[in-house]
């Protein structure tokens, strides 16, 4: 009986250990993502945002976010830490950015985060 309970002994280990090593990276990779509230941006940006992620690709009328196409809204505004209203072409592929959308999804705002 006793051997029984030894022979689980690394079994057990192997099984904390595997655990551990997939959530521990993934538990990283949420705090990073949600590390923004130690950025300081000005008092005009928004405290949320419905979406972040690097730009792929931006036209005149579209934009490619973390590969997901968005329509920007007939009024959309542009805004960068330097700048409360600025011009698309401020935005480039690999920015990462903020983004507000309206019930259309479009993107109605689009904020730069990082360079």
């Amino acid at each position: 009986m006793r051997h029984a309970k030894i022979k689980h002994i690394p079994f057990m280990i192997i099984s904390v250990l595997l655990i551990v090593c997939v959530v521990l990276p993934l538990s990283i990779c949420y705090a990073q993502k949600f590390a923004k509230g130690e950025w300081a941006f000005p008092e005009y940006y928004p405290k949320k945002f419905d979406g972040e992620g690097y730009i792929d690709r931006i036209a005149k009328d579209e934009i490619v976010i973390d590969d997901c196409g968005y329509r920007f809204s007939r009024f959309v505004r542009y805004a960068t830490p330097t700048r409360k209203n600025t011009v698309r072409s401020r935005f480039r592929a690999g920015d990462f950015v903020g983004y507000i959308t309206n019930s259309k999804h479009e993107i109605e705002s689009l904020w730069l985060l990082k360079k």
